[in-house]
């Protein structure tokens, strides 16, 4: 099996074609290829067509972040391991509790939070809350509104439509698959400070006309159809959670 993470990082014209060859010699001879990357295979422009058309094949899946109960888990696993090596180790449920709380990010977040815990109780042993949240401010941010990706946008309304993130970004025409794309568009260019071609690019290499048609056609309708206002604000709810 060959397993390589980053695969957005891949880069150089050599490097690309040596990696399509190993690929395809892999896939032909029935072995297991797994990639990750932050984003669809089809959106990894920097990847030679080839790579990206063959990747594309493949089944593709969306990693989201943990949730809560997966955060909290992934902690009291830490601590379980730490616990192995030195038995004396002990951070309260409730310190646990709080930290899965308020570091969302990600698993590596994460990890930094344990670690920075782990590092201060050995000569800080009563850590409070509100001292833990001093110690991992860096982690847990500022307040600031949270960065809209287009993924994101692209996740929530596909989710909302029953549709998915595949389907918004392919040629596909009916109305099913239609409405929620250019909705996603307008979102897309109202959330984010993309433009109108790299929005385009985002939803399947198309023209940055099709975009402005589409933003348009929304800020249209949206004056004239309540139901679909009240819809552009429940996604725009759902995306900044």
């Amino acid at each position: 099996m060959l397993v390589i993470d980053d695969m957005q990082f891949l880069q150089g014209k050599m490097i690309q074609h040596e990696f399509c060859h190993l690929l395809n010699t892999l896939l032909d001879s029935a072995k297991q290829v797994v990639v990750a990357a932050d984003r669809a295979p089809w959106e990894l422009e920097s990847l030679d067509p080839r790579v990206r058309s063959r990747l594309t094949g493949g089944v593709s899946l969306e990693v989201e972040a943990p949730d809560y109960t997966m955060r909290l888990e992934m902690l009291k696993r830490r601590l379980s391991m730490a616990q192995q090596e030195d038995p004396s180790i002990d951070i309260p449920t409730s310190v646990l509790e709080h930290v899965a709380d308020k570091v969302t990010a990600s698993g590596r977040e994460l990890e930094g939070a344990f670690n920075q815990l782990l590092f201060r109780r050995s000569f800080e042993p009563n850590l409070s809350i509100e001292r833990v949240d001093e110690l991992l401010v860096h982690l847990v941010g500022t307040g600031e509104p949270r960065r809209v990706r287009i993924e994101d946008i692209q996740r929530v309304v596909a989710r909302h439509y029953c549709v998915t993130r595949q389907e918004l970004v392919s040629n596909r025409r009916t109305r099913v698959i239609v409405k929620p794309r250019q909705i996603a568009m307008f979102l897309a260019k109202t959330m984010t400070p993309r433009s109108f071609p790299e929005i385009g690019r985002r939803f399947g290499g198309r023209d940055h006309t099709t975009v402005l048609h589409a933003v348009r056609k929304i800020e249209d309708l949206l004056d004239k159809d309540q139901k679909l206002s009240q819809e552009v604000e429940l996604l725009k709810r759902l995306i900044n959670e």
